[in-house]
């Protein structure tokens, strides 16, 4: 194992198969949210690769935080703190801007709203003002992991505290507290609710796995060796996880559709070990499709989509934020009514190309600004 680690810390570097695997995930995001954003029903496509996506998704975005505790430039609590305010306010102001994408078209179409349309307007704002999801639950779980900085929590207290937090979390889902004000919150961090997108409490769990993750990563000398040595148990877990699935599932993929879909919000200890086993599979992929130069540093991509997929990682915020109000405008145009799936998939080609002008020009003005 020496050959492996080291008691040095010497892994500092921007662990770029990670972001590759952001990067990726974000045009899954665009297509998933077409369907979803737009109350649209989903096709057989679209729900194949929504099943796919349900064994990590979010969870990448929370694994690779916990990772980026470890690796991040301020990774004091009180900056964790810092982080997880900005976080919780992001969420919000997110949500106002959502209302806003689903209030400008009304005054040009009310007139002409059929009841159902109506009646997706309202549910729709009226949700989205309450709204919390991967913004809200990333503040949070900074601030958890702001309070194990200060502990001075170990590598090892991490996994634990992760693994306990995933076999309770079940248990606590939706627990009542009625208690006002106090009732509300823990409805936020542990309830379910219309408005509750994510809980903190479920995906806190992959913050700490990735945090354990990232203290380890950091005294790995050979990632090769180290990569080779995670994919055999990543890609047994892999394999045991769908053969199990399609052995129960199989034949009625409705149902499996159905499962999955709520084991993703709300993934027991085994769902969020598969998950984790599919991260590394994936991180693993685009480890060793990277090229690397003689020392063994990665080199710059030469391909634009690459490229493209380190951009998507680096803005994901912005990319995440955006591409929803373009759904949310085109479905008011539409009268609030869903779309047809091939819309849907025309949809998420236009949010794509409207928010990458978007961002970049946002990013360019603000570089002109400074410079």
């Amino acid at each position: 194992m020496s050959a492996v680690f080291s008691k040095e810390t010497i892994n500092t570097g921007r662990q770029r198969e990670f972001d590759y695997l952001k990067g990726i995930f974000m045009l899954f995001i665009y297509l998933i949210h077409a369907f979803q954003a737009t109350l649209s029903k989903e096709d057989s496509i679209s729900q194949g690769i929504y099943m796919f996506a349900t064994m990590s998704g979010a969870a990448i975005f929370i694994f690779v935080l916990g990772i980026g505790t470890v690796y991040g430039r301020d990774t004091t609590p009180a900056g964790f703190v810092k982080s997880g305010v900005r976080m919780v306010i992001y969420q919000y102001l997110n949500n106002i801007a959502y209302i806003a994408a689903l209030l400008m078209p009304y005054p040009f179409v009310r007139r002409n709203l059929s009841e159902a349309g109506m009646g997706n307007f309202r549910f729709l704002t009226e949700m989205y003002i309450q709204y919390t999801n991967i913004f809200f639950i990333t503040g949070i779980i900074y601030l958890v992991l702001a309070l194990l900085k200060k502990l001075n929590m170990k590598t090892a207290g991490y996994v634990i505290i992760g693994a306990a937090v995933s076999i309770a979390a079940p248990f606590l889902y939706g627990t009542p507290v009625n208690v006002p004000i106090i009732g509300y919150v823990m409805k936020l961090l542990i309830g379910e609710a219309e408005f509750v997108s994510f809980t903190p409490l479920y995906f806190l769990s992959y913050a700490l796995f990735g945090a354990a993750f990232g203290k380890v990563l950091r005294h790995v000398k050979d990632k090769e060796r180290f990569y080779k040595m995670l994919a055999i148990p990543s890609v047994l877990v892999v394999v045991l996880w769908w053969a199990l699935i399609f052995g129960k599932y199989g034949s009625d993929m409705s149902e499996m559709y159905a499962v999955l879909s709520e084991a993703y919000t709300q993934p027991n200890f085994w769902h969020a070990a598969a998950s984790m086993a599919h991260i590394f599979v994936f991180a693993i992929i685009f480890f060793f499709m990277e090229r690397h130069d003689r020392d063994g540093e990665v080199c710059e991509p030469g391909n634009p989509i690459k490229r493209q997929m380190l951009y998507y990682s680096r803005h994901i915020s912005k990319y995440y934020a955006l591409h929803v109000m373009v759904y949310f405008i085109a479905l008011g145009i539409h009268g609030y009514e869903g779309f047809l799936s091939y819309q849907c998939w025309l949809l998420a080609l236009l949010s794509i190309i409207v928010t990458e002008l978007l961002v970049r020009g946002w990013n360019r003005c603000l570089r002109f600004k400074f410079e």
